[in-house]
């Protein structure tokens, strides 16, 4: 297969994006056996890349600078010394792909945030499980448990992560901002159940990063904008792949679920809301000439009205052309859009940071206050505070859409 895969990375764009669109067509199994070849780890990737088997909280890749041969300590020592941790959720169509699949590009952005503003960055990048053996909402409770396990486990403070996800990956970062932005929206479903008397674990608001990262989103089951029209000649993703995803990915909804219920790929429907689960700065990177244009670019424009500080960058290529560098022509667009990339990334950081300071300040003076007055004031009762275990049950639950 080397040479198969030496050969599809000599190809012109254009014969590439053909072959993608044959393979993204296949069924699952035989799309994974061609695209996971191509797309795994060379030679030159290795030291770059340290796996997490499944811990019963995430399972995926580190991927950093000399990272394969670090112990767990080591590990927890480079994250914690890190810059930022962008945590990263690769595309596929929910069916396809694995978290070393774009190393090229991993590498490229770890370089340039070093490069161009000091910064020492890590991915967490997270190996979900794909449909069709695992339909929604099985690949959301797994973003959504390594999101956790990142800042409840690992302690990172969001003021230092950045997500990013292509395609249906940032479909999966807008899900799990979204559910995790206010869980008391959603019903909890636990696996568990011996113990009639326990107590129902609680999905807690985790924090939203500092700044979000959207390749291509993929945020609506529908195609009928008139990007789908225009530029199905164009794109990899086409009409029938589509059709393949909506089937292997959901369940057959019942003929009584009412036609607005809300699930994933429901982005596009909110007119407005975004501030709540966005976090203040989002970068999308769309191509003019891919199928998901219109829709990405309508709901980018839609959380920008509602105050999210929205940047987009679109150049004239297909779908995913940020992460899939092979159907790109002109590299010096690539260069572009890693540099964007690291100025996004240190704004998200500078600004929120200066607001974690501010409230680490204000908090401070609100206790020093309130300690000032219980000194004077020998009169007042002396008070009791109860700290709720919000715990849960160490991520073994399941969340589902209320209807």
């Amino acid at each position: 297969m080397e040479g198969i895969r030496k050969a599809l990375r000599k190809m012109p764009p254009s014969t590439t994006i053909k072959v993608l669109r044959k393979v993204f067509a296949m069924p699952a199994p035989a799309a994974r056996l061609i695209l996971n070849d191509v797309t795994r780890a060379r030679k030159e990737h290795k030291p770059w890349i340290k796996k997490v088997t499944w811990n019963l909280e995430w399972k995926g890749c580190w991927i950093g600078e000399d990272v394969s041969g670090l112990d767990e300590g080591s590990i927890r020592q480079r994250i914690d010394e890190s810059d930022v941790v962008l945590f990263n959720v690769h595309g596929g169509g929910f069916r396809l792909g694995t978290p070393t699949m774009y190393m090229d590009a991993y590498i490229s952005w770890i370089k340039t945030l070093k490069l161009k503003y000091g910064l020492n960055a890590i991915i967490m990048s997270v190996d979900y499980r794909l449909a069709p053996e695992h339909r929604y909402p099985s690949p959301v409770e797994d973003i959504v448990r390594a999101y956790e396990y990142l800042t409840r486990h690992l302690n990172v403070e969001p003021h230092k992560i950045v997500t990013i996800g292509d395609s249906a990956g940032a479909a999966l970062i807008l899900e799990m901002l979204f559910i995790t932005h206010d869980p008391s929206m959603f019903e909890i479903v636990t696996e568990d159940t011996d113990d009639d008397n326990s107590t129902q674990p609680v999905l807690e608001e985790l924090p939203r990063p500092a700044g979000s990262v959207m390749i291509s989103p993929l945020v609506t089951d529908e195609t009928t904008s008139e990007s789908w029209k225009e530029n199905v000649k164009y794109d990899f993703v086409s009409q029938y792949t589509a059709k393949v995803i909506k089937k292997d990915y959901f369940e057959p909804l019942d003929p009584d679920t009412p036609p607005d219920a809300i699930r994933v790929l429901g982005i596009a429907k909110l007119t407005t809301g975004f501030q709540a689960f966005l976090p203040k700065h989002v970068l999308f990177y769309v191509g003019d000439k891919e199928v998901l244009r219109d829709d990405a670019l309508d709901v980018a424009n839609k959380a920008r009205d509602d105050g999210v500080d929205v940047e987009t960058i679109m150049e004239d290529c297909v779908h995913d052309w940020f992460c899939v560098r092979e159907v790109v022509k002109d590299k010096k667009i690539l260069e572009r859009a890693d540099d964007k990339l690291a100025d996004f990334v240190e704004l998200s950081l500078r600004d929120a940071k200066e607001e974690y300071d501010a409230n680490l300040k204000r908090t401070s003076s609100y206790d020093q206050g309130l300690e000032a007055v219980l000194e004077v004031d020998e009169d007042i009762p002396e008070m009791s505070l109860e700290t709720k275990d919000t715990n849960g049950s160490n991520g073994q639950h399941n969340m589902a859409l209320a209807a």
